[in-house]
C-alpha cells in the first residue's frame, strides 16, 4: 500500500507522493528505506510520516429518534428528536456547533458528547401554525468551516382547546302567525377553530316551558344545520315573543360548548273580525236611538264602542256608520259627525 502512496528517487533519495492520503484512514505512515552502494554495501532507515490533517469532512447528523406529531399542549422541554452529529476529522476541524432556525418554539440541548435533543421552549398552538420545517444545522470548526442541514417535519396535533363561537352576539327572529308546521324560522351558526372531530359542531335546543308546555312542543332545530323550525301555528294573540337558548357543542372529549339566546317576535296577521260592544245589539235586532226632532247639527246620537284583539293597522280603532239620509251637514253633506 505504500509502493501506491510513496515514491523514492533511486539516485537522488527524494521521497515524494503520488497518492491520495487520507488522515481520516492512515494517521501516520512507517516507510522502511534501504541505501545500498555499488561494491554491495546496504543500510537502513525508518520514516514515520505523520499526516496532518485537513478539513475535508462535513458533519453527518443522525435522527437517532423522531416524533413526527406532537400535541399542541405539550410542554416546553418536551423531546421531539434526539440527533447525532459525527465528523471524522480532528481537532477544531471536528468540533461541532448544533443549531436550528430562529423565531420557532423549539431549542437545540447538548445531552452527551456529540449528541443532542431537539426539544420545545415555548407553547404550541396548532390554530397558529399546524407544521414546522425545522431545519438542523450542523457546522465544524475548520478553516472554512464545513457544514450540513437536515430538515425536520413535525406536525402539530389538536387539542380540543377551542369552544364553538356563534357568528352573532344573539339572534332575533320574526314569524308571522298562522304559520304552517316546520316553518323555517332561521340559521344560527358557530364556527370552531379546532380541527377533525374536535371541530364538528352540534346544536341543540336548552330545554324549558313555553306557555306551560314543553319548549320542545313549539320549536326544533337541526343539530347539523342549525335550521331552527316551528313546530306548530303561533297565534300571536296569545304568545308575543319569547326567547330561548340555543347550544353548539363540539365532537371533543370532553367537550366544549357555547350558549346564545335567540329572540323570536310572532308578527300580528288581520285574523280577528272587530266586535261592538256598544251599543248592545241582541240576536237579530236593530239598535234604535232616538233623536230629537229639534236636533241641531252636531247632536251628539251616540257612542260606538268596538274592539279588535289584532294590533296596530289590523285593529279597529273608531267605527263609523253614516246615515246619509237624515243627518248631513250643510257645508259636507256625506259626512256624519260622530264623536268617540
Amino acid at each position: 500500500m505504500v509502493k501506491t502512496l510513496f515514491s523514492i528517487d533511486a539516485d537522488s533519495g527524494e521521497l515524494k507522493v503520488i497518492g491520495d492520503i487520507d488522515y481520516e484512514k492512515h494517521k501516520q505512515f512507517k516507510i522502511k528505506v534501504e541505501a545500498k552502494d555499488h561494491g554491495g554495501l546496504t543500510d537502513s532507515s525508518e520514516i514515520i510520516i505523520d499526516v496532518i490533517d485537513v478539513n475535508d469532512n462535513t458533519p453527518k447528523i443522525t435522527i437517532m429518534s423522531f416524533s413526527s406529531a406532537v400535541a399542541e399542549d405539550a410542554t416546553p422541554g418536551t423531546v421531539i428528536a434526539m440527533i447525532n452529529i459525527q465528523d471524522p476529522d480532528s481537532g477544531d476541524n471536528s468540533k461541532i456547533t448544533c443549531s436550528i432556525d430562529m423565531n420557532s418554539p423549539f431549542k437545540i440541548m447538548a445531552s452527551l458528547t456529540n449528541y443532542y435533543n431537539l426539544v420545545t421552549d415555548s407553547e404550541l398552538d396548532r390554530e397558529q401554525t399546524a407544521k414546522y420545517n425545522i431545519t438542523i444545522t450542523a457546522v465544524d470548526g475548520g478553516n472554512p468551516p464545513l457544514s450540513s442541514k437536515e430538515i425536520l417535519n413535525l406536525k402539530i396535533s389538536d387539542v380540543n382547546d377551542h369552544a364553538p363561537q356563534f357568528e352573532q352576539e344573539s339572534y332575533n327572529a320574526f314569524i308571522a302567525e298562522n304559520n304552517p308546521p316546520s316553518t323555517t324560522i332561521l340559521t344560527v351558526k358557530a364556527v370552531d377553530m379546532d380541527w377533525g372531530q374536535n371541530a364538528k359542531v352540534s346544536y341543540f335546543l336548552i330545554g324549558g316551558d313555553l306557555n306551560g308546555a314543553p319548549l320542545a312542543s313549539y320549536i326544533s332545530i337541526n343539530s347539523e344545520s342549525g335550521v331552527i323550525y316551528a313546530e306548530k301555528s303561533f297565534d300571536y294573540e296569545q304568545l308575543k315573543s319569547f326567547k330561548m337558548q340555543v347550544k353548539a357543542q363540539d365532537g371533543g372529549s370532553p367537550p366544549l360548548s357555547n350558549n346564545v339566546t335567540v329572540n323570536i317576535i310572532i308578527q300580528d296577521q288581520n285574523d280577528n273580525a272587530p266586535q261592538v260592544l256598544y251599543p248592545v245589539q241582541t240576536g237579530a235586532s236593530v239598535v234604535a236611538e232616538i233623536v230629537p226632532r229639534a236636533a241641531d247639527v252636531g247632536y251628539l246620537v251616540t257612542k260606538v264602542v268596538a274592539v279588535d284583539v289584532d294590533s296596530g293597522q289590523n285593529a279597529c280603532e273608531r267605527i263609523f256608520d253614516v246615515f246619509r239620509c237624515l243627518f248631513r251637514d250643510k257645508l259636507h253633506p256625506n259626512v256624519l259627525p260622530l264623536y268617540s
